[in-house]
């Protein structure tokens, strides 16, 4: 794949692409199998407060759909779409992305993530549905799908870094 850098992303930059896809994965299918109905162990009051079935069930799949979608736009930093907007992106395409748009808005996301990661996993009670039953099996298989999710930003933060590393050279030769 040839960027417009003339500088190849590393093997690791690649594989933590994939990794932030990963890290999102089974906490997006954990929410989806609640909001179609699928008994994960949650009770019918946890349930009720959670409004699923309805407006709830909205939720947490346009939630699962819109991390999994962000966690892709990761690629955008190893990938030429990244450097060049698309055909499809009216007058702006085959132009050259500016590197602060992509570089600054994964920072800010990482940053934000890293917040939501750090605030979950602080008032895990509360948010889990298993107070009353922490070490329950179903609590535990939670807790492993929405574990990986903490190394999302600091994958995304490494690539975002070897982006900015990769287009800086750019600026200083270009």
């Amino acid at each position: 794949m040839v960027l417009d850098t003339g500088i190849e992303p590393p093997a690791w930059a690649r594989w933590a692409a994939w990794g932030t896809v990963a890290a999102v994965a089974p906490s997006a299918v954990w929410r989806v199998l609640v909001g179609i109905g699928v008994d994960l162990g949650w009770s019918d009051e946890q349930l009720a407060f959670q409004h699923i079935p309805g407006g709830g069930t909205v939720y947490v799949i346009g939630l699962s759909v819109a991390s999994l979608s962000c966690a892709a736009l990761t690629f955008a930093l190893v990938s030429p779409w990244g450097e060049r907007f698309p055909r499809w992106f009216g007058s702006l395409a085959g132009r050259r992305v500016p590197p602060a748009l992509p570089a600054v808005t994964a920072t800010a996301g990482a940053v934000a993530v890293l917040l939501i990661v750090a605030m979950s996993a602080r008032n895990w009670d509360r948010v889990s549905g298993f107070a009353d039953r922490p070490d329950s099996g179903w609590a535990r298989l939670m807790v492993a799908c929405y574990a990986p999710a903490a190394l999302w930003p600091v994958l995304l933060l490494a690539v975002t870094a070897d982006y900015w590393r990769r287009h800086r050279r750019l600026s200083a030769h270009g």
